[in-house]
């Protein structure tokens, strides 16, 4: 029942605050479902925007790689055609041809004569490479002026053992003295190129018209398996039909049948595409990666509000408690003698009268304690050394008795103990005899240190008066005599 009551009592305290949270409350749910609801699609959107920014910087780093490549053939083809022929022996040749290859990101580059014959080359002896059939039939068919970029395995160069293919810069061009011949530039790099733009689960890949893949990087997934790049992600490329398709200026984006999504992105120059192709479950976990640090952003502001609201209520309980201890301190102000720091007379009595009530029957005692004389310390000292006399009694006087205990200042030099739950006559005596050896040794006063005697009365609670007025007179008849006895000591009433 005191839970119960207690909780109605909370409840209708803070009432007012219902309403107005629970419609935050609501209004914060319903815009939370929205944010999240675009943020799910805005996520993959931004999953899609990742892997076409990896498509777009595979396609420049290709085309850059790719005009390299073709500038380093022009200058062997600028370089070379002014000779008579490349039949003669020229070292300048060979110079020329490895200039190229260490300016460039090529590692070989040939000059072969009218019959396809490689004449020179940048190897360390500058002497012949044997290239296979198609290579060279590839080369012989062009025309002067002519610069054509195909890819070649390692099965192209029958005298260099390479493990990985190459892609040929090959052009014709015209002998300054007549006649027809030909360099090509040999590059490998664009295998390591793709390794490095690549990413765990995307398929790197450069594709010529046919849709074969030339090149690509390493995935481990059954997806790369084959050469036929239409094949892998569900058709062929004459059945383009079947992807839903996304056209862009420079790249098209296309939703293949088996789970992938493709990014094609012609390059300059050459019949050839970049691809990336990645599946829908790699782009879906690129997705969540961006809805977890947004939900991980919902739960934070959940927490801040959570937050704002204790916050909210813990300072509103903070205020309540302060202006409580503020109102106790204007009634302990109230209370308080201000010269003493003891209750005054008001408080004093109050105090006594509701112990009393509260418990009619538990023995206590009451003393009056007066100053002897203290008109004369006036008089001879000064009121403010009066002062000093009232403060340092009622200091010594309230550190000599429990805080349970009632202990006030009641009139100008008069002062009152009540002191609660006196359980037999020893303790009697015993609060007795304190009274005694205060009054018969205080001493007050700085620098010179003046004996100052005080008279008490004592009466006992409920036995000489069963409530204050009573009470208070008995003592206060036993004050008097003590007054008359000739001071300084403490009188019983009934005594």
């Amino acid at each position: 029942m005191p839970m119960t009551n207690a909780i109605r009592k909370w409840l209708k305290q803070y009432s007012q605050w219902f309403t107005p949270i629970i419609l935050f409350l609501i209004a914060i749910a319903i815009f939370l479902a929205i944010f999240l609801n675009h943020t799910i699609d805005d996520s993959t959107h931004r999953a899609q925007a990742e892997v076409v920014a990896d498509a777009l910087l595979l396609e420049r780093s290709v085309d850059i790689r790719l005009t390299t490549d073709l500038s380093m053939t022009k200058m062997m083809k600028n370089a070379l055609s002014p000779a008579d022929s490349l039949s003669v022996d020229d070292p300048g040749i060979i110079a020329r041809l490895r200039d190229a290859v260490i300016t460039g990101t090529g590692y070989m580059a040939v000059a072969l004569d009218d019959n396809g014959k490689c004449v020179y080359s940048s190897a360390e002896d500058g002497g012949e490479i044997a290239l296979s059939p198609d290579i060279l039939d590839t080369i012989k068919a062009l025309q002067p002026g002519d610069i054509d970029t195909f890819h070649i395995t390692e099965d192209g160069m029958t005298d260099l053992n390479e493990d990985i293919g190459a892609v040929v810069c090959a052009c014709a061009f015209e002998y300054a003295g007549g006649g027809k011949g030909y360099c090509a530039y040999f590059d490998s790099s664009w295998g390591e190129l793709l390794a490095k733009t690549g990413k765990a689960k995307a398929l790197m890949t450069i594709v010529n018209h046919d849709g074969k893949i030339l090149m690509r990087s390493d995935v481990s997934d059954y997806f790369v398996r084959g050469d036929d790049y239409w094949k892998l992600i569900g058709g062929t490329a004459s059945t383009t039909a079947k992807y839903h398709i996304i056209q862009h200026d420079d790249y098209a984006i296309y939703d293949a049948t088996n789970g992938y999504t493709v990014i094609e992105i012609p390059l300059q120059g050459v019949s050839w595409a970049a691809c990336i192709s990645v599946s829908s479950a790699y782009i879906n976990s690129l997705a969540n990666i961006y809805f977890n640090s947004t939900r991980q952003f919902v739960i934070e502001l959940i927490i801040s509000v959570v937050v704002f609201f204790a916050l909210l209520i813990i300072l509103n309980l903070v205020s309540k408690i302060k202006r409580q201890k503020e109102s106790r301190l204007l009634g302990d102000k109230a209370d308080s003698d201000q010269l003493t720091g003891l209750k005054n007379k008001a408080a004093t009595e109050r105090d006594i009268s509701e112990f009393m009530s509260a418990n009619p029957t538990t023995q206590s005692l009451l003393f009056i304690l007066d100053i002897d004389d203290f008109k004369g310390v006036n008089d001879t000292m000064g009121h403010s050394f009066g002062d000093d006399v009232l403060h340092e009694f009622g200091f010594s006087l309230s550190s000599m008795f429990r805080a349970s205990d009632v202990i006030g200042r009641i009139g100008g030099d008069e002062f009152m103990v009540f002191v609660k739950n006196i359980p037999n006559e020893d303790t009697i005596e015993k609060e007795a005899k304190k009274i005694r050896d205060f009054i018969s040794s205080f001493r007050a006063g700085e620098g010179v240190m003046r004996e100052i005697t005080a008279s008490s009365g004592a009466a006992v609670f409920p036995a000489d008066g069963d409530d204050f007025d009573t009470l208070y007179k008995a003592a206060d008849k036993a004050l008097y005599k003590s007054k008359r006895s000739g001071k300084r000591q403490l009188s019983f009433y009934g005594s």
